[in-house]
């Protein structure tokens, strides 16, 4: 998967999100893609916050290096508790993974001048967008799906240099395929879910 949710991250925190040591990144999620950025953002000397919906979930984000985490649960203003915890400027870069239904608030979160990484569309493709706020805040916002076979190289570089561990959830044996896929489909899990292919 790292063509994939790696290299979508990957040109998200450091392409097109430009991340720079003491940036402070907000992540939407434990999703495959959020995983990645956070490790990618800590690479990068970033200080990341990240969201999610159990405070298991966030227990474990923070193992991964997350600096501060928000249950969106039980703090559905979470754009507020951002910015106090940014001392009222906000994020440098949100990776945003929710879509309709969180861009208001990455919209919040996010400092004058900071960039907006359009990902993941899961709460909806189709959202009201405060236009006064984007332009009159300077606000970059960009769609990321994966990158070219550079990005991949540098990546694959990076990962190499760090010896950085992609986060797998479960590996399933080839003859449990239809039970990997029923747990890829449950929000519990944390993680890349794998199919081992016998060979």
């Amino acid at each position: 998967t790292l063509p994939c949710a790696g290299l979508t991250a990957w040109n998200a925190i450091t392409g097109y999100g430009g991340t720079r040591p003491g940036d402070t990144v907000l992540v939407l999620g434990t999703s495959s893609v959020g995983l990645f950025a956070l490790q990618f953002a800590k690479l990068a000397g970033a200080r990341v916050i990240l969201t999610s919906s159990t405070d298991e979930k966030l227990a474990r984000a923070k193992a991964l290096g997350a600096d501060h985490v928000i249950n969106y649960r039980t703090t559905p203003d979470w754009s507020r508790t951002v910015r106090t915890l940014t001392g009222g400027d906000g994020a440098d870069l949100v990776i945003e993974l929710g879509g309709a239904e969180t861009l208001d608030n990455s919209l919040r979160a996010v400092r004058p001048s900071g960039r907006i990484s359009l990902i993941g569309i899961v709460t909806g493709a189709t959202a009201k967008l405060d236009l006064i706020s984007v332009v009159t805040r300077n606000i970059r916002l960009h769609g990321v799906t994966v990158g070219h076979r550079e990005s991949f190289e540098a990546m694959a570089r990076a990962i190499a240099q760090h010896r950085l561990r992609p986060v797998i959830d479960r590996v399933f044996p080839m003859a449990e395929t239809a039970a990997a896929f029923a747990h890829a489909e449950d929000p519990t899990h944390f993680g890349k879910v794998c199919v081992r292919i016998a060979g």
